[in-house]
């Protein structure tokens, strides 16, 4: 997905600065001051969660 330009949190707008690795750095638009978001909390990387495979499994004897 890609990174939106503008975003409104809080009641607020930030402004798109810079990229990192694990997160992403806005600027508030009134005040100046800097602010940083990861990725999953701007809803661009979603948890997913991977079933234990063995879990559900009944086991069974060899004869």
């Amino acid at each position: 997905m890609r990174i939106p330009k503008i975003i409104h949190n809080r009641n607020r707008e930030y402004i798109f600065v810079k990229e990192y690795k694990d997160y992403i750095r806005y600027k508030d638009m009134i005040t100046g001051s800097m602010t940083c978001f990861d990725k999953q909390e701007l809803g661009l990387v979603k948890e997913i969660i991977k079933p234990n495979i063995a879990e559900g499994r009944i086991g069974r004897r060899k004869l």
